[in-house]
């Protein structure tokens, strides 16, 4: 009985997921060609410049040497190991590291799938740190600051004074509870605001969202024109099929 062929690592991705991966890679200016991707990245060279490609702070780059050794290869990964997947939040044990140097077909993908992954999360932390310590250092928000609607609920009518601001909010809600009535009317003066960070983190997590669904959408059309090939495919050998059965009836 004939052995059934090794199954191809590569079938367990997406064809969409990888041709969007190996574009992500092309669209990164790297310090050398990429002819087999699994030997080209064995060494963590390339690993160490797409990082610092996105996020420059994170690796030094002379810390890294290009080498077939196995002890050069090996040196660069635990070296990326400790000082830079620590920082971005994962880490890949000894087993892993062994079939990224030995260009295990298949397991640079996932790797990179990983790190594209928490590049993305580091930048949108990164991101917002950045608002966050903005907003610190701005302070206390000026008149002009505020939005239209806040400085508006502030404001008297132009050229009334004090007089056309209480105009402006109606009745003092003091006169009634002198008198001893009960009021429902309005104050505006005690009108709850939403913190400006909290509405720019909704604005970014919303804005993060998008993204993610302009991706999925992406995705999609890329399941659906492999669809419609694979449905030209299928067509054509049906084709050809019919082409090569024999017409007429027995003899």
């Amino acid at each position: 009985m004939a052995s059934k062929p090794d199954e191809n690592p590569l079938d367990q991705f997406d064809e969409a997921e990888l041709q969007e991966l190996y574009s992500w890679i092309d669209g990164i200016p790297l310090s050398r060609p990429k002819r087999n991707i699994a030997r080209d990245f064995a060494d963590g060279v390339l690993i160490s410049e797409i990082i610092h490609y996105h996020i420059p702070k994170l690796v030094e780059l002379h810390n890294y040497t290009a080498g077939s050794s196995t002890n050069c290869k090996l040196g660069n990964w635990q070296t990326l190991n400790t000082k830079v997947f620590s920082k971005l939040g994962f880490e890949i044990n000894d087993d892993v590291i062994r079939e990224l140097i030995g260009s295990k077909p298949g397991c640079i993908e996932r790797f990179l799938m990983l790190l594209r992954q928490k590049l993305n999360d580091m930048a949108y932390e990164m991101q917002r740190a950045k608002q966050r310590q903005r907003m610190q250092q701005g302070g206390t928000r000026k008149e002009s600051d505020q939005p239209e609607a806040d400085q508006y609920m502030h404001m008297g009518s132009p050229g009334r004074g004090k007089k056309g601001q209480q105009s402006q909010r109606g009745a003092d809600p003091s006169v009634f509870k002198k008198s001893g009535m009960k009021t429902n009317i309005y104050d505006p003066t005690k009108q709850e605001k939403v913190p400006r960070l909290l509405y720019e983190e909704k604005e970014q997590e919303c804005l993060a969202k998008d993204e993610t669904v302009k991706i999925m959408q992406a995705k999609v059309q890329r399941l659906e024109h492999l669809l419609h090939l694979k449905d030209v495919r299928i067509e054509d050998l049906q084709s050809r099929l019919e082409a090569l059965r024999p017409t007429g009836g027995k003899r």
